[in-house]
């Protein structure tokens, strides 16, 4: 074939090709789920896509983890019954960053003083008598210990603290705060998901899970005789910000077992204490104190019947403790699945003062259009007001999604409904009294992401969703610089006596 014909057959494809794209919709649904794009010839020549500039964020410096010897750790601790002088809370506002209008904290009606009872506790954190709770709940953004971490640190660095508080004995991945090894026989049971077929119960706790080392059984199905073993080994982890890898105090929450379960604590293999609990169904709390950070703590748990492990806590004995719970999946509707008994029991003795809700993404790509995102919204106002009568007096702070891009022809963009869902957050939020802090605009607003996923280094993820490590620092940083200059605005306004803290 001459190349002149192959040219013209080649030149008669292309048009019948553009005919075909011309007459046909460039977006051809074949059903709900599923739809044809037909890309136009503009998609193919279009100019680069403009970027959002995050020069302002790229020059946010971040603190890095501490990396400090934890022999020197151990012995800078004090004894556990050694009476600490408590020096004034001094906060220098001086070396706060500027606050920018769009990393700003909302609140409702305005009213900056919602969050003034909290900034009252945060104050007086150092003197307390056991440290001030802060619980972080949100999605796989969490996952880990990312972003809490981070704010963890900030907090407690300001405001006193060790430990990196509340966590599960299984998870799904490693924590950046923990060295956490287990037995192999540990399995976990979460709220995420399809409920395990021999799970009769749903009794999932503070963190939206529980472990076991044995399988669950009926209560008309016999135990079996043989014994079995598993251990939990906790160590500080290297890479863990100084603070995190202090702590004095060891808190377990376990309990519904059918035989008597032995638990033994050991530090460095030197037995601390060991006990038989008796068979019940009710929550147990064991507490155990150090006089400095145990270097390498080994929980061993024997019996024919293992309790359900709703978690394990590491903390000081002051300032601030702040837990990190993620639910892969999450879109806040777990809290509903869990039994309320158990959740209540847990929040009680844990003292919960404030909740972080750092939800929305998970929902987007599910919905059909903006009155899904309405409705979804008033759920979670609902979750809101749920946590309210369960948790009198507790201050809320709720972080709307982040950006997210989907591919249109050659570029990413923001996920469609994203800002709907955001406002609709926003909107309930404040309608139940609690504060709104919104990542969307505070990492740039629409079509961010992209700037963030080719960032140098990057700040997010190729799936154009998850942060990476340096990202949620940069997002730790940024709600960190809101939370703490409000708390700058109270905090002189105290000293200035305009009016009284309310209590």
């Amino acid at each position: 074939m001459r190349p002149v014909h192959v040219l013209a057959f080649l030149l008669s494809v292309w048009a019948g090709l553009a005919l075909i794209g011309w007459l046909l919709p460039s977006d051809l649904r074949l059903s709900d789920e599923l739809a044809l794009r037909i890309p136009r010839a503009t998609d193919l020549f279009d100019a680069e896509e403009e970027k959002v500039d995050i020069s302002d964020i790229l020059a946010v410096v971040t603190d890095s983890a501490a990396t400090v010897d934890t022999e020197a750790l151990a012995d800078s601790l004090p004894a556990a019954d050694t009476t600490t002088v408590v020096e004034p809370f001094v906060f220098d506002s001086t070396q706060l960053r500027p606050l920018e209008e769009r990393i700003a904290l909302h609140y409702p009606n305005g009213d900056k003083t919602v969050l003034w009872p909290i900034f009252q506790k945060l104050e007086a954190a150092r003197s307390g008598k056991q440290p001030m709770r802060i619980m972080h709940y949100g999605d796989s953004q969490l996952e880990g210990d990312r972003i809490t971490a981070y704010l963890r640190n900030k907090l407690q660095t300001q405001f006193g603290g060790t430990g990196p508080g509340l966590f599960p004995v299984a998870d799904i991945v490693p924590s950046f705060s923990i060295d956490r090894v287990i037995s192999d026989n540990w399995k976990r049971y979460s709220v995420m998901g399809r409920k395990d077929p021999t799970q009769h119960h749903d009794r999932f706790g503070a963190l939206s899970s529980f472990s076991r080392f044995t399988p669950i059984l009926p209560d008309t199905v016999p135990l079996d005789s043989v014994e079995q073993e598993a251990t939990v080994a906790l160590r500080p982890l290297r890479r863990a910000y100084g603070k995190a890898r202090q702590y004095t105090k060891v808190k377990l929450y376990f309990g519904w077992h059918r035989a008597p379960v032995t638990i033994e604590v050991r530090n460095k293999g030197e037995l601390v204490k060991s006990e038989v609990v008796d068979p019940a169904d009710r929550l147990f709390i064991r507490t155990w104190s150090f006089a400095s950070t145990p270097e390498d703590l080994l929980l061993t748990f024997k019996g024919v019947d293992s309790p359900d492990v709703f978690g394990i806590s590491l903390e000081g004995g002051t300032g601030i403790c702040m837990d990190n719970i993620a639910a892969r999946g999450g879109a806040g509707y777990e809290f509903r699945k869990a039994d309320q008994g158990l959740l209540s029991a847990m929040y009680a003795d844990l003292d919960v003062e404030m909740l972080i809700l750092q939800y929305g993404g998970n929902v987007i790509p599910n919905l059909k259009g903006p009155e899904d995102a309405e409705q979804y919204g008033r759920f979670f106002g609902a979750q809101i007001a749920r946590f309210k009568r369960m948790l009198p007096g507790v201050s809320i702070i709720v972080i709307g999604p982040s950006d997210m891009s989907i591919k249109e022809g050659e570029h990413y963009v923001t996920r469609p409904l994203l800002e709907e869902v955001r406002d609709a957050m926003k909107t309930n939020t404040l309608a139940q009294g609690a504060v709104f802090w919104d990542m969307y605009e505070a990492m740039g607003g629409r079509n961010s992401m992209v700037s963030w996923v080719e960032a140098d280094p990057p700040l997010a993820a190729t799936d154009y969703t998850h942060f990476s490590p340096q990202g949620a620092k940069k997002v730790g940083e940024l709600f960190y610089t809101a939370l703490i200059n409000d708390f700058s605005a109270y905090y002189g306004a105290k000293q200035e006596g305009v009016r009284e803290v309310k209590k």
